[in-house]
């Protein structure tokens, strides 16, 4: 994800409380220990849930239409600052907070060396491509 929030952010998992863990020279981002990160994993996957539900009750709040065929009602729900553009404006904040928590999860799994089979695929054959290389 290119130009996330976390952008520049690591996050590590460490076998010791939070507050003695040793962070890396050098780098910003946070250390945690394997239970606080698992479970801040969980939370952050039960807010995405939530906020994919969101977006589904959300659809129609952009797609309204005037109650009347005339131009005060036409502008309330058409017009600048109408209900759909603000139904546009709700959805996009959820759009950002959905690339948050889908970003927060990826870098919390990455940290506990949690990878779907798509990653370790690919790193397979960045291995194989490389052997066959050298």
């Amino acid at each position: 994800m290119t130009g996330s929030i976390f952008s520049g952010i690591d996050f590590w998992a460490t076998d010791m409380p939070s507050g003695a863990a040793a962070r890396p020279a050098g780098g910003q981002g946070f250390a945690m220990s394997s239970s606080e990160m698992r479970a801040m994993l969980k939370k952050a996957g039960i807010q995405k849930d939530t906020i994919v539900e969101q977006m589904r009750a959300a659809e129609g709040l952009s797609q309204a239409k005037p109650p009347a065929d005339e131009p005060v009602s036409r502008q309330a729900v058409l017009g600048p600052n109408g209900v759909n553009e603000a139904g546009r404006y709700y959805r996009g904040h959820l759009q950002y907070q959905l690339n948050y928590y889908t970003e927060l999860i990826r870098r919390l799994s990455q940290a506990l060396g949690i990878t779907e089979a798509a990653d370790q695929q690919a790193a397979d054959s960045t291995k194989t491509i490389k052997g066959s290389l050298e």
